[in-house]
């Protein structure tokens, strides 16, 4: 498969299942969300962006459908490259870093008779560690114990289109909107290819959603019981039908199912020896 073959198969898959951003939400402020990395690809002949939310000083946790078997190929992880502490994209006031590693999940697959992503979650190694600040700093994974339920407060952090096939214009600030998750017996009615590895969210009366141009960015959720509003992140942006549609949420891959994934890829000691640009299956 030549380059313009695979770019096409990429852009053409992104229309299918809408590859994920932000509708209905606001600029962000700067430091509000530490976590959030922009994770952008340059080629002679496209340019291909998503998201991704840092978990440690080197790992950013994404979807395996933005860190596609395409991108993988050397000739494609060299022009990969993530920007942390970032706000506005035409005003760049983060650091940019090269990575090294991508990891995906072994078990993702696409769908061709549902138009559905399974098991999409990976990490991608940054080439060099970044030191925390007010402006970046890891996200909170889940545990068992956490609950969440439709009247937690749930936020969605993205840079891509604002309503479907209209892009983030201006500055291109980072935006966020606050969504709620919706229940696995909706979500299932609506979406009967989803599993129990998999969540919805977004707002059922439209107009609040993620949309195109950024799978891969977080999903988090405050923290019931607690003094000090802290955010988990429960969710992956992964697929969906258009964007903030009426009755059509978001589908996000449910990260709590993950966590040991998350863990064993950070800790791996074969992934962490192999060579930069060699991709790692576990």
């Amino acid at each position: 498969m030549n380059l313009q073959t695979l770019l096409y198969v990429m852009v053409l898959l992104c229309k299918l299942t809408g590859c994920l951003s932000i509708v209905g939400g606001r600029d962000a402020h700067r430091g509000a969300w530490p976590w959030m990395v922009h994770l952008g690809m340059h080629s002679k002949h496209d340019k291909t962006m998503c998201g991704g939310s840092l978990v440690s000083d080197q790992w950013v946790l994404s979807a395996s459908s933005c860190l596609n078997a395409s991108l993988r190929e050397s000739i494609f992880l060299e022009r990969l490259f993530a920007r942390v502490g970032e706000l506005s994209l035409r005003e760049p006031s983060g650091r940019l870093v090269k990575l090294k590693r991508v990891v995906q999940h072994p078990d993702y697959r696409w769908g061709e008779t549902n138009h559905s992503f399974y098991n999409d979650i990976g990490l991608v190694q940054l080439q060099e560690a970044v030191s925390f600040s007010d402006t970046v700093k890891p996200v909170i994974l889940p545990s068992p114990r956490d609950v969440f339920s439709p009247d937690t407060e749930c936020w969605v952090t993205g840079w891509g289109d604002v309503a479907e096939g209209t892009p983030l214009g201006g500055k291109q600030t980072l935006q966020e909107v606050q969504v709620s998750l919706v229940d696995d017996a909706t979500c299932r009615r609506i979406y009967p290819e989803t599993t129990d590895r998999m969540l919805c969210a977004g707002d059922l009366r439209g107009g609040k959603d993620s949309c195109q141009s950024d799978s891969g960015v977080p999903l988090v959720c405050i923290l019931a019981g607690e003094v000090e509003r802290r955010f988990v992140q429960v969710g992956i942006v992964s697929f969906g039908e258009g964007c903030a549609r009426v009755g059509i949420p978001g589908v996000y891959t449910h990260v709590l199912s993950y966590t040991q994934f998350i863990r064993d890829t950070i800790q791996e000691t074969e992934c962490n020896d192999l060579p930069p640009f060699e991709a790692c299956f576990l």
